[in-house]
């Protein structure tokens, strides 16, 4: 885990921000009538948030931590199916007595396919929790308001995305120290969507900017950060770009889990 101090940060984006994002790629016409594009507006307004202490993991969860926590549970089916859609590289065991086995070489890729509540009872398992996307863009961009976790510029090699022209999906966790954010957060932007604690309301940044640095009680998909390996526009790789799935839906691929924990005495 690594230690996010209190302060201020900039969150969010102004208009002409969304301009220069649909910019960034060369088929940018066409998200004016996309969804990507529908939700680029609910990146604004930009605005200035106090958030204190927080604890987040430097790396998302590899298959040998997910392998582990679904050996101690041992969750029956209907919870299983609940928790994660496949396990792609996570064998189930042959017997009751033997434990969930990673296959050789994925142990530090990040688990994938993980559904909300799978991340969430893995996070409560740890005795950690989901991140606010309010921490969760805290964490990727700094308090210099930048564009992507490492900067303002580009970087093709910098992260795992579609065009990374590479035979698996996935990378180790450690992968691409060059796209760290400024807290030393790894892959932040790419190789797989994280899950936030956040229902997902379209117009809640307006409640943000009033100074309400809580989620919303309610809605219909959580949110998700970061992008996945899967992702192809270098719009949807920016600190600021919001994405949502149903905490359940089984079509949210390449999603994982990232913790965050408060400082003793710092609640939530």
């Amino acid at each position: 885990m690594r230690l996010i101090p209190a302060g201020e940060f900039t969150m969010g984006s102004t208009q002409r921000d969304i301009e220069t994002a649909r910019a960034l790629d060369k088929d940018g016409e066409v998200f004016p009538l996309s969804h990507e594009s529908y939700a680029l507006a609910h990146e604004t307004p930009q605005f200035e948030l106090f958030v204190p202490v927080y604890y987040l993991s430097v790396f998302t969860v590899t298959n040998e931590q997910f392998a582990r926590f679904l050996t101690e549970l041992r969750p029956g089916r209907a919870t299983l199916e609940l928790w994660v859609y496949s396990t792609p590289h996570i064998a189930k065991p042959e017997h009751e007595s033997k434990p969930y086995r990673v296959e050789p070489g994925f142990e530090w890729h990040p688990a994938v396919h993980v559904t909300w509540f799978g991340a969430e009872a893995y996070c409560r398992w740890a005795k950690l929790r989901l991140p606010t996307e309010v921490e969760w863009e805290k964490a990727a961009r700094g308090t210099d308001a930048r564009l992507f976790p490492w900067g303002d510029e580009w970087h093709d090699d910098f992260l795992r995305w579609r065009r990374s022209e590479r035979g698996e999906p996935t990378a180790e966790v450690d992968a691409y120290p060059e796209g760290r954010s400024p807290y030393g957060i790894f892959q932040m932007a790419g190789n797989v969507a994280e899950w936030c604690e956040d229902w997902y309301q379209p117009r809640f940044y307006d409640e943000h900017a009033m100074g309400n640095r809580y989620p919303p009680h309610s809605g219909d998909e959580r949110v998700l950060r970061g992008g996945s390996c899967l992702k192809r526009h270098k719009l949807e790789f920016r600190c600021a770009m919001r994405m949502a799935s149903s905490p359940i839906s089984i079509w949210t691929a390449f999603t994982g889990i990232r913790c965050a924990c408060d400082l003793p005495g710092f609640a939530l």
